[in-house]
Formats: structure tokens, sequence, C-alpha cells
């Protein structure tokens, strides 16, 4: 990430943290899967992964891929440009938990 990007980056971290959810920041190397967002949670127990852009920033096709993939595998992907926006997905995870039955418990 450039550094306004970081330093956006670093402020939803915080935002999701806050919040209650547990994640870290991708950083990409000769080992790393292409294209990954840039910021993976876990949020009341959902994937959530956020590609982080600054309102000019392009996403690239690679980018989408591992978004499409991610939403096609049931978690959460975004492109996020603000702290605000990422709010928003958390706000969505909210709503779309908040709306379903209570799960069933299993006993061990």
């Amino acid at each position: 990430m450039s550094q306004p990007e970081a330093r956006l980056g670093r402020q939803i971290k915080a935002a999701v943290l806050e919040r209650g959810g547990w994640g870290f920041k991708v950083h990409g190397g000769p080992t790393m899967m292409v294209g990954l967002p840039d910021l993976i949670f876990c949020y009341r127990g959902q994937f959530v992964a956020l590609e982080v852009k600054m309102p000019e920033g392009v996403v690239s096709s690679i980018q989408r891929r591992r978004i499409k993939e991610i939403r096609d595998a049931g978690g959460y992907a975004f492109v996020v440009r603000s702290v605000a926006s990422a709010v928003r997905v958390l706000a969505r995870v909210d709503a779309a938990l908040d709306s379903q039955d209570a799960l069933p418990t299993i006993e061990p």
C-alpha cells in the first residue's frame, strides 16, 4: 500500500478491532498468493476481507477475482475507500447475522 493507503488501512484495522474483530494486514511477498485483499478479519465468526483503496485507486483484475472467490466461498469481501465504508461492511455482517434465527447449540 502507498503511504496514504497504509494510513487508511491502519485506521480501518483499528475500527474493526474496536468493534471486537480480530485480524491482520496481508504483507505481499514472493510466497504470498497474488491479489489477496489488504486486511483479513474474523468478525462475529465470519470471514471478512477488505481491499483498501484511496478514492482514486484502481482495483486490479486479480484483486476482483480474489474478492469473487472469497464471496463464492461464503465470506465477505469488499473494496473499501474510507473507515466509514469499512464500518458499513461490518454493519452488513451485523444485519445478516442478527436477522438469522438462533443457531442450534451442538453438545459435545
